[in-house]
């Protein structure tokens, strides 16, 4: 769990750039936040525009190129995430961290859109889908992601395809494991933050682990954060991470995972202690 000195560091970053918050709704093209570029990218997949920006290093791209940390609800998350790089992975005054942060968000939104985020994120045939909200989207979202965000952003900047991670909260975090299980390759680690499992029903753990790919001979195993905070009962979201990781341990136990419940944290103030631990994670000498 992160020091109160560590996050009231962070906090003041955030307090010195009021502008931050309002990043998400500046016009097209215009920048906001310091050190970050935005642009706008339609989906055939989804039907829809997303809002991607990028906060960008001050630290040249090594010779293999930038890790990049793909984040969900960019709109919310992306300020506390930059600073958290800025503040948490600075060698020295002038030295910050050859780490990239995409932020995948909506446009016209300042925090979250509750509407396009419940059926981005949510798997296909989840048991609260609602067809006439359009719920389910998960697979097309993952197909947007991975066929048409990542190659662009590989266009634009020089990564490093194998230092890819992917960080969700929430239903961003359900999403995280989502593609965790469809697709354990196509990121290097994944951060599923106080993950809404219970989406999936009254068992909502078997109902993720049967979508499990079987591990691949020869494939790369992924790196698996799980976090949740201590406070959040409701749904059995404590109880749910909990069986999820020692189904892992036991089932996977080739692949990498961590675990962490940070004490007196809730489902909104999880973030807080979360973006010091997700940077601990990603770091690209770890």
């Amino acid at each position: 769990m992160g020091t109160p000195s560590v996050l009231a560091g962070v906090l003041l970053l955030l307090l010195m750039y009021p502008a931050m918050t309002f990043s998400a709704t500046a016009g097209s093209g215009e920048v906001t936040l310091p050190g970050t570029r935005m642009f706008e990218l339609a989906s055939p997949d989804t039907g829809d525009r997303y809002l991607i920006q990028v906060a960008e290093p001050e630290a040249p791209a090594p010779e293999n190129g930038y890790s990049v940390l793909y984040l969900l609800d960019g709109n919310a998350y992306l300020p506390l995430m930059q600073a958290a790089r800025d503040t948490l992975l600075r060698a020295g005054p002038r030295e910050g961290s050859p780490l990239l942060i995409v932020a995948i968000g909506y446009p016209g939104t300042e925090r979250f859109n509750f509407n396009r985020r419940a059926r981005d994120f949510t798997p296909p045939g989840a048991a609260f889908n609602k067809p006439e909200q359009n719920h389910g989207g998960a697979e097309r979202f993952l197909t947007f992601l991975t066929g048409q965000l990542k190659p662009e952003i590989r266009q634009r900047y020089l990564v490093n395809s194998d230092k890819e991670a992917l960080a969700g909260h929430s239903l961003g975090g359900l999403f995280t494991l989502y593609t965790l299980a469809q697709s354990p390759g196509s990121f290097e680690r994944f951060i599923a933050i106080s993950p809404s499992l219970w989406w999936l029903g009254e068992a909502p753990v078997q109902a993720l682990v049967q979508q499990l790919a079987d591990e691949q001979a020869g494939q790369t195993a992924p790196r698996i954060l799980l976090a949740v905070g201590e406070r959040e009962q409701s749904r059995a979201m404590v109880e749910n991470v909990s069986e999820l990781a020692r189904w892992l341990t036991r089932n996977r136990s080739g692949w990498a995972l961590q675990t962490e419940v940070f004490a007196g944290a809730g489902h909104g103030s999880v973030m807080w202690p979360a973006a010091q631990r997700t940077m601990e994670f990603v770091a690209p000498d770890q």
